[in-house]
């Protein structure tokens, strides 16, 4: 008996596992088919799908996946309606090849229009909300950049999805930092990567001078659901630069809430922290500051986050000069 309930629950997993992605499948084909039948009013005679993004304009994993699965659907339901979709990997040899970039999309879409005879590109963004993630793809006319015509639908987020979607986003304000003359401090090589941690994810935005004081901004993210995060201001939440001095925070800001951290008090908890709640699949803006920051600083090696019950570490973090 207990046999028998084994196989039953493994052929259900199986059923499930096909039936999430035939209606992933189906829904992008349903998407495609739509997005051909704009394409062809356009009269736009070659397109080129460029990777998908999230809201802030980062390439994850997910992306990338929706981007040649759309192509393909694309391809398929483009007979007879008088454009062509150029090959996704002929399209990354000519943007390396021509030495484009992939993040100026409208100057590389130009250069695409010169070099492949691109006439529109496919863009497209991906948004985790609850247990679903919407798409929007859009025609931009390369010649006036502008957006012709948009469609929209949703998949199931399904845990390969969710992965899918927090795995090498591509931060796309990254800056490499050299040394100044004269100093010894490392200078970090690659962007700085999305950190998942808590429940969250911590994507960086900048860090700045302003005032005589440092900011760090990065976005917070809740995939799943609404979610409330404190993160802790004073000495819990540190900077360390590559010379290896270390500088506590002064203060804390989630969206429009935050506090000054201030010692010796009664209220010292409740002073040396801010907290939010996260909406589901809706990035809000946070930032820390710090004090007493000297200028000449070569770069950020650690920024420690420090949280109720867990520490989000983001490293080599980007630093505006």
């Amino acid at each position: 008996m207990k046999l028998r309930h084994i196989v039953m629950l493994a052929i259900f997993f199986c059923l499930a596992a096909v039936y999430s992605a035939s209606a992933y499948e189906a829904e992008i084909k349903k998407m495609s088919a739509t997005m051909a039948e704009k394409i062809a009013v356009t009269k736009k005679a070659k397109i080129a799908v460029v990777d998908f993004t999230d809201l802030q304009g980062d390439v994850t994993e997910l992306g990338r996946f929706i981007a040649e699965e759309f192509s393909v659907a694309l391809v398929n339901n483009s007979t007879g309606k008088g454009f062509k979709v150029v090959d996704r990997t002929h399209l990354k040899s000519i943007i390396k090849e021509n030495k484009l970039s992939e993040k100026g999309l409208i100057d590389t879409a130009r250069k695409l229009s010169k070099f492949a005879g691109v006439d529109a590109l496919i863009t497209g963004t991906l948004t985790s909300v609850g247990d679903r993630v919407r798409i929007i793809v859009k025609i931009l006319d390369i010649s006036t950049a502008e957006t012709v015509d948009a469609i929209s639908g949703y998949i199931a987020s399904t845990d390969t999805v969710k992965n899918l979607l927090a795995t090498n986003i591509i931060f796309r304000q990254g800056i490499l930092i050299e040394p100044k003359e004269g100093n010894t401090g490392q200078s970090p090589r690659q962007s700085v990567q999305t950190v998942k941690a808590g429940g969250f994810l911590f994507q960086p935005v900048e860090g700045k001078f302003s005032d005589g004081n440092l900011i760090l901004s990065f976005l917070t993210i809740s995939p799943e659901k609404d979610k409330k995060i404190r993160i802790w201001i004073n000495k819990k939440s540190r900077i360390i630069d590559y010379e290896g001095n270390e500088y506590g925070a002064i203060k804390g800001k989630i969206g429009s809430t935050e506090h000054i951290s201030v010692e010796n008090t009664v209220y010292y908890k409740e002073k040396n922290s801010v907290e939010k709640i996260i909406v589901a699949g809706v990035p809000l803006k946070s930032s820390i500051i710090f004090e007493n920051i000297p200028p000449e600083i070569a770069g950020i090696a650690l920024f420690e986050i420090h949280c109720d019950d867990f520490t989000v570490q983001l490293r080599d973090f980007p630093l505006s000069k």
